[in-house]
């Protein structure tokens, strides 16, 4: 639950915060937003009352779970700093989002800080290894934040969103490639952290990377298609090993 309120927060705040460059941009299932505020159906200011009450949520279970003992210190800690990477994101006085550090925040959050949030309870405690073993999720996700951004390049250099993205311009693809091999080198590199399984399981998804580097300027579906791959097989990779 505590997850679920936190993503949900950032995500009502990054929709208040971006209504000036989800209303002119070209709006896919996986950019552009959800269309909604820049429709009118509702006030926009009402975004940002439901990413406040959602914050307070957040707090209220995170300290009743400490209270019941259901949530440790560190898991204290994880859960306070990714609220306050999720809300900054958004919004002032850093919106990380509307500089070159947006991308990374956002990577840090979605791939370390979520499952660590999931983790932790049922663990105990995270060590360096979780977080070692958790940097090819790291980079898939900051793969995808690529290809979500690159679709709305030109509504954010509009709005003077100087995103990594708009800074790097036509260098992205070739990050991009980059990262991409980086992930899979990385997977390897953790043979000795990780079940064999876990890292074949990631790497059969090599066609759809491959797949995902050739459409890449044509929507950022491939790119969340990627992410998801690696996450579901690396799941299973994990549950059969």
């Amino acid at each position: 639950m505590i997850l679920v309120l936190a993503t949900l927060m950032a995500h009502y705040a990054n929709e208040f915060v971006d209504v000036d460059t989800d209303t002119i941009t070209r709006r896919t299932w996986f950019s552009g937003g959800s269309g909604v505020l820049p429709s009118g159906i509702i006030p926009t200011q009402w975004a940002l009352w439901v990413a406040v009450i959602l914050s307070i949520l957040t707090l209220f279970v995170t300290f009743l779970s400490f209270w019941w003992g259901l949530l440790s210190c560190q898991g204290i800690i994880l859960v306070l700093v990714g609220m306050l990477g999720g809300w900054f994101y958004s919004m002032p006085p850093l919106q990380l989002e509307r500089t070159l550090w947006g991308e990374l925040d956002n990577a840090l959050l979605g791939g370390y800080f979520m499952p660590l949030i999931a983790y932790i309870p049922q663990m105990g405690v995270a060590t360096l290894n979780t977080f070692l073993i958790l940097t090819p999720i790291f980079l898939v996700v900051l793969v995808n934040l690529l290809g979500v951004h690159w679709a709305d390049r030109e509504a954010d250099a509009q709005v003077g969103k100087n995103t990594l993205v708009v800074r790097l311009s036509e260098r992205v693809p070739r990050v991009y490639l980059g990262l991409m091999v980086l992930m899979y080198i990385c997977t390897l590199a953790l043979l000795p952290l990780i079940p064999w399984q876990v890292v074949l399981a990631i790497f059969l998804t090599i066609p759809l990377a491959i797949w995902a580097n050739i459409s890449f300027k044509r929507s950022p579906a491939y790119s969340s298609i990627l992410m998801s791959a690696v996450m579901i097989f690396a799941a299973v990779g994990w549950m059969i090993s």
